[in-house]
């Protein structure tokens, strides 16, 4: 699946090509959300000619199998054909009546040349039955939120961005997760988080300290990065801390930019390989019983089938019986019983009962899963 160079090179460079959600949490513990937008993408156009718009299917069709199967890997072994036949609905917005709306000056105006912003939504059934079609694994909506801890040297000054801070550091971070769905939240690196984590501990990626710190934020991956400024060129180290897991890499660029999107990438698909779920096929059994108790109301059933039908190891859900505070749900799964516990560890609704029943091998026999829900 090629892109016309010419035609790429006609489209404008920006970074906040793809405007799909910028999904940046508030809430401490948010854990995991449900992220919209994985089958959107938004880039700028300079007509409306279908020479354009074909390229621009093609490259929007790349950037969301990237972002709904976790690996960028991906591209390498599908050959999907013509990327229109997964569009479900595009439209273009006139980029000068847009920003005028906003009330700023837009492109258009600047350059003397007419932009448009093609807006194009895939068809999100489609791209999931080509993923499995062809053996690659699915990342569902309900993702974990993660953590991200950046420290920054530029000459003299060293901090650790928070929350509340304004930079193009921390806006090319967030616009990086954005375009592979990684819902993200930043610090508020109070006095409480400075207790935990120092500036010499985010620096040097300490894993005990990294942890417990995150831990006030979320339950899922911790992404850490280090910046900092040679006088010629950015030098950075990133890593991440998913489930039990670490992974770090080395980079160095003229070009933040380019620097941050290389370590959002990287850890985007470490964390895409924990959460996505791999088909299996050919499997038959008595699937898995779910026992879920405090399910005090019809909306708590709701809520809670809701959630576990909307995961992506799950292919079904049906009610086993219910009790006095107490519902059992017989799941036909997609994946193993490991992918399902850790899609459902980084939602704190459901906490798991200590006393479970382990695994068992037999196919014969049902495994069974307790969990606590908690509002």
């Amino acid at each position: 699946m090629k892109t016309s160079q010419s035609v790429v090179n006609a489209i404008r460079s920006i970074t906040a090509a793809s405007l799909l959600l910028l999904l940046l949490v508030d809430i401490p513990e948010a854990d995991a959300v449900v992220v919209k937008g994985l089958y959107d993408v938004e880039y700028p156009v300079p007509d409306q000619s279908r020479t354009v718009r074909t390229a621009v299917f093609n490259k929007g069709l790349e950037e969301v199998l990237i972002r709904v199967s976790g690996d960028r890997s991906v591209l390498k072994n599908l050959v999907p054909g013509s990327a229109s036949a997964y569009v479900q609905q595009f439209s273009y917005v006139d980029e000068e009546d847009d920003e005028s709306a906003a009330g700023g000056q837009s492109a258009s105006k600047k350059s003397g040349t007419e932009w448009y912003t093609l807006k194009i939504q895939y068809n999100a059934g489609k791209i999931i039955s080509l993923l499995r079609e062809n053996g690659m694994p699915v990342w569902g909506e309900h993702r974990s939120v993660a953590i991200v801890w950046l420290a920054v040297r530029d000459g003299s000054n060293r901090y650790v961005l928070k929350k509340s801070d304004t930079s193009l550091l921390k806006d090319s971070v967030d616009l990086a997760a954005s375009r592979r769905g990684v819902p993200v939240v930043w610090p508020v690196y109070d006095g409480k988080d400075r207790q935990k984590l120092a500036f010499a501990d985010v620096w040097a990626a300490f894993s005990d300290q990294v942890k417990a710190a995150s831990r006030r934020y979320t339950k899922g991956p911790s992404m850490v990065g280090r910046l900092s400024w040679t006088g010629s060129e950015w030098k950075g180290d990133w890593s991440v801390f998913v489930d039990n897991a670490a992974y770090g890499w080395s980079l160095s660029g003229s070009d933040y930019n380019t620097l941050i999107s290389q370590g959002v990438d990287l850890s985007a698909d470490m964390i895409g390989k924990h959460y996505a779920v791999l088909e299996r096929t050919g499997i038959t059994g008595p699937g898995l019983l779910v026992e879920i108790n405090n399910v005090n109301s019809l909306q708590d059933y709701r809520k809670i089938q809701t959630f576990l039908q909307d995961l992506t190891a799950v292919r079904h859900v049906h009610i086993s019986r219910v009790d006095q505070g107490k519902v059992a749900f017989t799941i036909d799964l997609r994946g193993n019983i490991d992918d399902f516990k850790r899609l459902v560890s980084t939602d704190k609704r459901l906490e798991p009962v200590i006393d479970s029943i382990p695994p068992v091998a037999d196919a014969t026999r049902q495994n069974v899963l307790r969990y606590n829900y908690r509002r």
